[in-house]
């Protein structure tokens, strides 16, 4: 021990300097160790480690609960709603529960959404209408499609007076939404819409117009004359009606049928064939509201007159031989040079030194003939007589037609 402190003495304090021993370049020798077993009193020190249960199903419950009742304290302290809990305590535990079930049932609200878009009003194919009602189409804004407490108004406003509300109806879950049974004015209807809820009211939309027209729609025809005459086989008929309205013409006689359309000026021009005698032709106008009106012309196809030929059976009598019998036939033609039937012919028969002889009415049969048959008497003086008919037609008016009788 002295011999060591005497050592370190030389070395200053420090500790020896030991040359270390160089690494054997012999095999290591391996090291047996045998396992030692704890003896049973050291093991008696000890727990014996085991697997502890699971929790029974109430502890879980409670803890369950626990965190819940975490959950909504810590909800309740960032909602700001302290003052329930104070008032709940006070009023006991059941006003507690109470206060605690508001918070969580009704946080605080976030904002209304802002109603920046207006909605959009599905624009009629045809602006003009004679019905009293209509349906109107709302496209909604994206945005508050299926949204609660957001509602739909419809606004009307009429000639020189004031936009009026006309009717509401909640937002659906749907994009479009349908308003049955609009009332409309006589007159243009300027409709828009707008959306209002809990952020407030959106811009109007657009306007789209409806015009309520109920008034049948005058209809002139200044081409051709009424009961004018043609030798063409059609004629042009001009007229004048309502603006855009469409004109239908239908000639009666032959079938034929020709639709045009009235300028914005109401003026309308169209060709239609006609068949030789008289052609009925009726013009049908509707305007844009759908109500109709029409017009009727007759145009005559042929020479424009009526012929009436009147032949006897005999023109020259002797007076010695009379009586005699004799018969007159009239064939009436109209302007188309068909044969008209029942005209009405009225004969006279003239002869010197006797009365006149004057037939009945007779009218023409299907040929368009009739024949008056009569005696003429003795008594007759040498001279000159006349046969005449008178023939009276609906259609034509009137024709005459005579022969010379003599008697020698």
């Amino acid at each position: 021990m002295r011999q060591s402190r005497d050592m370190d003495s030389r070395s200053g304090g420090r500790p020896p300097q030991v040359r270390p021993r160089p690494a054997s370049k012999g095999r290591r020798t391996q090291v047996r160790t045998r396992p030692v077993s704890p003896s049973p009193t050291r093991l008696a020190r000890y727990r014996r480690l085991e697997r502890r249960r699971s929790l029974p199903l109430p502890v879980k419950a409670l803890m369950a609960v626990s965190v819940a009742l975490l959950s909504i304290g810590i909800l309740w302290v960032a909602s700001g709603s302290v003052g329930p809990l104070v008032t709940g305590v006070v009023s006991g535990f059941g006003g507690l529960v109470n206060s605690v079930g508001n918070v969580v049932s009704s946080p605080e609200s976030t904002a209304p959404p802002t109603i920046a878009d207006a909605p959009t009003i599905v624009v009629p194919d045809q602006l003009y209408t004679n019905e009293e009602t209509v349906d109107v189409t709302v496209t909604l804004p994206p945005a508050v499609i299926g949204l609660k407490d957001f509602t739909l108004r419809l606004w009307v406003t009429l000639a020189e007076q004031p936009t009026q509300l006309v009717d509401e109806i909640p937002v659906g879950p749907t994009a479009a939404l349908t308003v049955p049974g609009v009332a409309l004015a006589k007159g243009r209807n300027d409709v828009q819409a707008s959306i209002i809820g809990p952020g407030g009211e959106s811009e109007l939309s657009d306007i789209a117009t409806w015009i309520l027209d109920q008034s049948r729609p005058v209809v002139k025809i200044s081409t051709p004359k009424e009961s004018s005459s043609t030798t063409k086989d059609s004629v042009n008929v001009k007229g004048k009606t309502q603006g855009r309205s469409t004109v239908r013409l239908k000639n009666d006689l032959n079938g034929a049928i020709v639709t045009t359309t009235a300028g914005s000026d109401g003026l309308f021009e169209a060709r239609i064939t006609v068949d030789p005698g008289i052609n009925t032709i009726t013009i049908s106008v509707t305007d844009l509201a759908g109500n109709p009106n029409t017009a009727t012309i007759t145009v005559r196809r042929g020479s424009g007159e009526m012929r009436v030929a009147l032949t006897g059976t005999a023109y020259q009598f002797t007076a010695r031989r009379l009586p005699k019998q004799v018969s007159f036939t009239v064939v009436v033609t109209g302007p188309d040079g068909r044969r008209v039937s029942g005209a009405t012919a009225l004969f006279t028969v003239t002869i010197p030194g006797l009365e006149a002889i004057v037939s009945g009415e007779i009218e023409t049969n299907g040929s368009g003939s009739a024949t008056f048959t009569t005696r003429i008497p003795k008594g007759a003086l040498p001279g000159s007589g006349l046969a005449s008919v008178l023939v009276t037609t609906d259609a034509f008016g009137q024709g005459t037609d005579r022969q010379v009788l003599t008697v020698r």
